[in-house]
């Protein structure tokens, strides 16, 4: 299939940068544009794909929600309802799973959902319990692990007074 391209005036070109939010020159580096000289002024040749990536990539970015800061019950409150959420007859859920909900609902980074869960497991020794297996793992400190399940403290018996 022939490429296809098209061509900009300089003008046209400078505003579509302004509105995109990047310098001239970047778009024309990013683009990989050519300078092209036609009567008294220049027009920029442009690959349609490099144009259509470039152009969905900017798009993407200023939509992707601003990081905001999580609280640690936050984070405590939004794990313990995907482990709930997602844990199989065992109580065990899958780690990836997990950290999959975790993200999304709290528009959190991969990194800060492991800083967080350890900050966490550091914090509430016996709550949780992680196990190595599994086909995909996260690391969290030296070990990696696939599986994670609440641990509930619960009264082993209870007496009634009649």
């Amino acid at each position: 299939m022939d490429e296809m391209k098209f061509s900009v005036r300089k003008s046209d070109f400078d505003k579509f940068a302004e509105r995109l939010g990047v310098s001239p020159e970047e778009l024309l580096s990013a683009l990989k544009a050519e300078v092209v000289k036609v009567g008294p002024g220049f027009r920029y040749v442009i690959d349609m794909e490099n144009f259509f990536y470039f152009v969905l990539s900017k798009i993407f970015e200023k939509r992707r929600p601003a990081p905001r800061e999580v609280s640690q019950e936050e984070f405590e409150d939004s794990l313990n309802k995907a482990i709930d959420r997602l844990a199989g007859i065992s109580g065990y859920a899958k780690l990836v799973e997990v950290k999959e909900a975790v993200t999304q609902e709290l528009g959190i980074g991969e990194e800060e959902f492991v800083k967080r869960l350890s900050e966490l497991l550091q914090r509430k020794r016996g709550a949780y319990v992680l196990l190595e297996g599994g086909d995909a793992k996260i690391q969290i400190g030296a070990k990696k692990y696939g599986f994670i399940k609440r641990v509930e403290k619960r009264a082993v018996a209870e007496v009634v007074y009649y």
